[in-house]
């Protein structure tokens, strides 16, 4: 027959292969199918595959509505007389679920392995709904009385309270081992518990919610049957498990829902039930941190399992005549586990008889504070059972409690330790060079660690010790002895008899022989210090010539102290210099002697008015030395001391009317300020500056230059104090002003303007006049060729590269996130209106706010713009790595300059930036997946270009057609690589049909197969497909991020 390859339903299947809704027509075929050894599709599978096709239907309940609302009331008893909920079909599905849970014996452990969280919690209510009959789609807080006469409805909610309370401990596991710390959406993981799932989240905090009353119903199930074994033994009670026979098909003539719960012959006892329940209250208290109710219920559980035990050697179980742990009809748990909880409780020696291993010793000790841990280290030097991880890092949590003071331990526990951790460390063959913090241990603690170190060997040396060990340590030894440690070898003799008796004489030559001992004693680096003879030249001080009378040369020691002058860095150095050579030559004018000190702005001016005296050479080197720090890059060097001289200045004012001290002291004040509000835009965000004090400081700075007083701070002084206040979101109150600060100021309106909502009409047009001139080319006037038209065109262009200089300056000054996105919007704006090109225009926020014509376009030089928009976004995306916007605008700038490579690595930056690593969806992903492909198509890679058309809301067809039917040779295109991150079955039409005209059958093949997948049939639900696309978009955009970005 004729079969289309695209449309799901049409590929050819094997024989062999049952569909799911095979088994709703033959009721015999399901058992038989689970009868196989190993049966494909297995019974979890087919239990997720019934229960998924339910839940796909038209009108079948969503999953989320099917979770209850753990802040809702309860639900009131009369909901037992709710109609069914369901239509035949989704019945007929979850009868067929239940009977392939029946057929793996209720195991809960195989369900929660092999089910998704959601399947799980749908299995358990449609168990408790079949056994109620169908009395409650949702199981309520409280069962009507009658109800809970019946065994069946017993057994269900037993079944359902205890993986109520299994659920949270099951997620939290899994999420401990998972290796899997950023979750793809729609990928599924090996054990059902996927992270950022709504459904999951909510199913969560349902058994959370019900963990007190699922404790309460299980706690009353245990005292009605334990009860029953306590007040007779002569009868123990049984209860049926549901087979798969006491769930009834539904067939075409059937009106209602009956099942047969007296089918079947499997029973079990009451010690095997209430064994898995105590179990399973153990295994929740034990997660929660209730050890003492743990134990309680782990002894419950090993009652039962003995009387269990006895039961099956009188009466066997099934075919087996002992206790078939494993094999259980009912219970999940092994011995095992029991064995593993009693331990893990300490209870090993009071129910096990069995003494504790040495590791355990060594967690008691240390949940005790290290109480006994020397005598544990020193038995584990015997046995050797404690691996060596943890006394290393018992050893260091012993070193850092000691330093924080978190417990007070004895003095030498710390050195005591470390020398029991060296003497396994050397039985395992280490040796000295390969654990530095042993050889540590030698140069901060002395020759005392030596003494440490025979106390924790005697022990070991006196026991029975094979071949390897006496060579390992011998080794360690030797190595030890051998390294730069100063070590008293000549007194091992004595410190072995100390430790280890009578014996020491042959131990210590089975550990060093005397002819290795002699040679180490007589080697010259072995030798005592205090018998090397020492050059009498290097016992004294007296450097000189012997027998030259010494004299001093004042000439010589002014020089040295004018090179000292010259070479100080701190303002401590400059005082002590200048006092001691105004002692030597009082009238030198000191401030002349480095042509490198020139004094800011007009302060030199104001020091050469001052009296002859120190204040006029201390502020001439102080300043002159902080502004060569300032220009060099070390603001907060020339910060430290131009403040220790206006402190110096405004000491020597006091309380005086000086009018030239005054002046000096408005002027120092005005360049402290300025160096101040480089350091914060140096340091920036870390300035550790009060910004709020700062901008009071420059409103008063720019208020004291517009008040007509005869001191005024120089212009530089007044742009910054600018910069600070568009920079500390001081925008509020400020004028538009002209001269020095006029283009801060009139973006503080712009901003303001913004702040406080009517950037929405326009923003003020003096940023916009200022910008448009720096970026004009001057009036448009023909000159004659002569030397005057030249040099005055010369003096067009020099004005014109200073005004853009001055402009850039500027733009480098900016630290505010919404200033710099304004005079982004700004920059981006005149780009769009001198380009000719549509399609290459910058798309950023706030650009609409600027006005929407430029006359006189070609008197304007794009280039410039560009270069400084480049210059200001490479500035910006250094302090905000983040902001998706400006990563965006980058990316369309360099697509302005031609720049495609550069420019797709910019998008997919913004594309991870906004979406968690393309966890989620970007807010602006469409225009940007554009743009993106518009790269790929430029880079010859057509193939990544068609997959990114499927990123749009609407995906481009168009694009993508002709992108399919070009043929590249650039080989990281990768061509079919690519159909694993192809959703849109269109795409993949196009792409088979392609494939099959020019003959590539191997790519055919890999398209159909894509094509294919599952997940991708369009009968699926909305949320498998959205799932499945969320999957193939994280690849896609993952692949090219790795290609184009790392």
């Amino acid at each position: 027959m004729d079969v289309d390859l695209l449309r799901p339903g049409t590929v050819p299947i094997s024989p062999d292969t049952i569909l799911w809704f095979e088994f709703l027509l033959h009721p015999e075929l399901l058992k038989n199918h689970l009868s196989k050894p190993n049966p494909e599709p297995s019974a979890c599978e087919l239990i997720e595959e019934f229960l998924s096709v339910d839940s796909k239907g038209a009108n079948s309940k969503p999953t989320s509505e099917r979770i209850p609302d753990t802040d809702a009331p309860p639900t009131p008893p009369s909901a037992i007389s709710s109609p069914i909920q369901f239509t035949r079909k989704q019945l007929a599905l979850k009868i067929l679920g239940l009977k392939v849970a029946a057929s793996l014996h209720w195991n809960l452990d195989t369900l929660e392995l092999n089910l998704a969280p959601q399947i799980q919690h749908q299995l358990m209510q449609d168990l408790v709904y079949m056994a109620t009959d169908a009395g409650f789609a949702v199981p309520p807080q409280e069962i009507p009385a009658e109800l809970m006469q019946k065994p069946q409805v017993i057994f269900a909610l037993t079944l359902y309270h205890r993986w109520t309370l299994r659920f949270p401990v099951k997620a939290a596991l899994y999420a401990k081992s998972s290796k899997i710390y950023m979750h793809m959406p729609g990928m599924q993981t090996d054990g059902g518990y996927p992270p950022l799932n709504q459904n999951f989240e909510k199913i969560l905090r349902m058994c959370e919610g019900n963990r007190t009353h699922s404790i309460k119903f299980l706690e009353e199930v245990l005292s009605m049957y334990e009860l029953t074994s306590n007040s007779s033994r002569r009868e123990t009670k049984k209860i049926k498990v549901p087979p798969m026979e006491a769930f009834i098909h539904l067939t075409e003539d059937s009106d209602e829902v009956i099942h047969n719960w007296d089918a079947g012959d499997i029973l079990i006892t009451q010690f095997e039930l209430a064994m898995q329940i105590h179990f399973d209250l153990c295994y929740n208290y034990f997660f929660y941190g209730q050890h003492d109710l743990a134990k309680k219920h782990i002894l419950g559980c090993r009652e039962n399992s003995n009387l269990l035990e006895r039961e099956v050697s009188i009466y066997g179980y099934g075919p087996h005549k002992v206790v078939p742990w494993g094999e259980f009809y009912y219970a999940s748990m092994t011995k095992d586990d029991i064995i593993g909880y009693i331990r893990a409780l300490n209870l090993g020696q009071e129910v096990l008889n069995e003494e504790a291993s040495l590791l355990q010793k060594l967690q008691e000790s240390i949940a005790n504070h290290y109480t006994g841990i020397i005598a544990v280290l020193q038995a584990d030097n015997l046995a050797r059972e404690i691996p060596m991880i943890h006394r290393q890092v018992v050893e260091l949590d012993i070193q850092g409690s000691a330093s924080s003071g978190a417990f007070t331990v004895a003095r030498d526990l710390l050195n005591r330790v470390s020398a029991l951790n060296a003497v396994r460390y050397a039985l395992e063959g280490g040796i000295p060079s390969t654990h530095p913090d042993f050889l540590n241990k030698f140069k901060t603690v002395g020759i005392k660690f030596f003494d440490l170190l025979f106390w924790a060997l005697g022990p070991v040396l006196l026991s029975d010790l094979s071949l390897e060990d006496w060579q390992h340590l011998r080794m360690f030894f030797l190595h030890l002895i051998t390294s730069q440690c100063r070590l008293p070898i000549d007194r091992i003799d004595e410190y072995m008899k100390k430790h280890i008796g009578e014996a020491a004489g042959n131990i210590r030559k089975k550990l060093i022989t005397d002819e290795q001992l002699s040679i180490i004693l007589n080697d010259p680096i072995n030798n005592d210090d205090e018998n090397m003879e020492i050059p009498r030249e290097l016992l004294t001080d007296d450097w000189e010539t012997p027998d030259f009378d010494f004299k001093t040369v004042p000439e010589l020691d002014m020089g040295r102290l004018k090179k000292r002058l010259i070479e100080a860095s701190t303002a401590d150095d400059v005082r002590m210099c200048l006092v001691k050579l105004a002692m030597m030559s009082p009238s030198l004018p000191l401030w002349k002697l480095s042509p490198s000190w020139k004094p800011a702005g007009v302060l030199g001016n104001a020091l050469m008015s001052l009296n002859r005296g120190f204040l006029q050479d201390f502020g001439y080197v102080v300043s002159g030395a902080a502004r060569a720090r300032a220009e060099s890059g070390s603001a907060r060097t020339a910060l430290s001391l131009l403040s220790v001289l206006e402190g110096e200045a405004r000491s020597q004012l006091g309380g005086g009317t000086d009018p030239v001290l005054y002046r000096l002291c408005r002027q120092l004040s005005w360049e402290v300020l300025l160096l101040q509000v480089n350091v914060m835009l140096s340091e920036w965000p870390h300035h550790r500056l009060n910004l709020t004090a700062l901008a009071n400081k420059c409103k008063a700075c720019i208020a004291a230059a517009n008040s007509g007083d005869g001191i005024i701070p120089r212009p530089q002084v007044l742009e910054a104090c600018w910069s600070c206040l568009v920079n500390s979101c001081e925008w509020e109150g400020l004028g538009v002003t002209t001269g020095p600060g006029e283009l801060a100021s009139a973006l503080c309106a712009a901003c303001f303007e913004l702040q406080r909502g009517k950037g929405s009409r326009k923003f003020p047009r003096p940023l916009w006049d200022y910008a448009l001139s720096v970026y004009s080319n001057g009036p448009n006037i023909s000159m004659k060729r002569s030397a005057g038209g030249m040099s005055h065109a010369r003096e067009m262009m020099n004005a014109a590269a200073e005004s853009r200089n001055a402009f850039n300056g500027f733009l480098a000054t900016l630290r505010e996130p919404l200033a710099i996105s304004i005079m982004m919007s700004l920059l981006a704006r005149i780009h769009n209106l001198l380009i000719d090109d549509n399609s290459l225009e910058l798309n950023t926020e706030y650009t609409s706010l600027w006005p929407s014509s430029v006359s006189n376009i070609n008197n304007y030089n794009i280039k410039f713009v560009l270069e400084s928009l480049t210059d200001m976004l490479e500035r910006s995306l250094k302090l905000y790595p983040y902001n998706t916007s400006w990563l965006r605008l980058y990316g369309d700038v360099e697509m302005a300059g031609g720049r495609w490579s550069a420019a797709l690595r910019r998008y997919l930056c913004s594309l991870a930036a906004g979406s968690w690593y393309f966890s989620k969806r970007a807010p602006d992903e469409t225009s940007v997946a554009r743009r993106a492909a518009r790269c790929c198509v430029a880079l010859s890679a057509p193939t990544q270009a068609a997959a990114l058309c499927q990123l749009p809301d609407e995906p481009d067809y168009t694009t993508a057609f002709k992108c399919f039917a070009e043929k590249t040779g650039n080989a990281a295109d990768a061509m079919d690589g690519y159909y694993g991150c192809l959703w849109d079955g269109t795409l993949l039409e196009v792409a088979v049909a392609l494939h099959a005209r020019r003959g590539e059958g191997g790519r055919r093949q890999r398209a159909v197969k894509a094509a294919g997948a599952l997940e991708l049939n369009a009968n699926n639900s909305e949320d498998i497909q959205r799932e499945a696309a969320a999957t193939r978009r994280a690849r896609l955009l993952r692949a090219l991020t790795n290609q184009y970005v790392a």
